[in-house]
């Protein structure tokens, strides 16, 4: 009888530590996947808030999974190709589906189901180039829109437009515009675009399992701006991401036109 080298109890090195240090992170990878599920199923009964919310659930974990696979020493190409079909399911389907139901599927299925596409076509396209072109420039920053935060986008605003009840010095704003198509079907095109942009944005969370005095303050940023859009039901998670949109726009139009000055020079 011939044997393996290596049983399915290890992790190659006849250590079945490594293999519980590298479940970790996949567990965590797993649990992003399940809540986008989750957030298509409740697209399909109506229920977009529970909908929305399970995204953002979903971009937690995902926050995490690649952060404690570096901690724990246990990065890997599985790792990074199960972490992109979960974000493939989390932040390319789900919104697509909540797209659909929620804006375009008044349009009738061709047309409706066209508009809503695009974040799972070019969320999926940015997820292949950047497993095959990811390079130490995207240490700090992403080039292109990340696709949870085009994920975070999408939902941000629907949870933006139906919390505008709860903000007095709002209530000049039309409240039909989170369901107005004309509104919301242009947004999403224009985000799903930036997916595939050079634009450079900041990485969010901003901290690392090692960052040090610089990472605590990191840490405890990030913990404030998720306790705020709790705090706000998710009304301001969508101008947080402008403003880390306009951050990418303008740097991007800085490095742009020094790199045209030089050129000229």
């Amino acid at each position: 009888m011939k044997h393996n080298n290596h049983s399915e109890n290890d992790n190659g090195n006849g250590h079945p530590r490594g293999n519980r240090r590298r479940f970790i992170p996949s567990a965590f990878t797993i649990f992003n996947m399940f809540f986008g599920f989750l957030s298509i199923l409740a697209s399909f009964k109506g229920q977009y808030t529970q909908a929305a919310w399970l995204i953002i659930i979903g971009a937690f974990f995902d926050s995490l999974d690649g952060k404690l696979a570096r901690a724990l020493g246990s990065t890997s190409e599985f790792g990074i190709q199960f972490d992109s079909l979960a974000d493939i399911i989390t932040f390319c389907a789900a919104p697509s589906v909540f797209v659909y139901r929620v804006w375009s599927s008044d349009l009738g299925l061709v047309i409706g189901g066209f508009f809503a596409f695009f974040p799972l076509m070019l969320g999926s396209i940015r997820l292949a180039k950047f497993n095959l072109e990811a390079t130490g420039a995207q240490k700090t920053r992403f080039i292109g829109m990340p696709t949870p935060m085009g994920a975070l986008c999408i939902i941000g605003m629907y949870l933006f437009f139906s919390q505008l009840h709860a903000y007095p010095w709002l209530h000049w704003y039309p409240r039909s515009s989170a369901g107005d198509a004309r509104v919301a079907l242009p947004f999403v095109m224009i985000i799903s675009f930036m997916l595939l942009s050079k634009i450079p944005f900041p990485k969010f969370p901003p901290f690392s399992m090692h960052g040090g005095l610089k990472g605590n303050w990191q840490i405890i940023l990030t913990v404030l701006l998720m306790t705020l859009v709790f705090y706000t039901k998710g009304f301001v998670l969508l101008p947080i991401l402008i403003i880390f949109i306009i951050f990418g726009l303008i740097v991007w139009s800085q490095e742009a036109r020094i790199a045209l000055e030089n050129k000229e020079g």
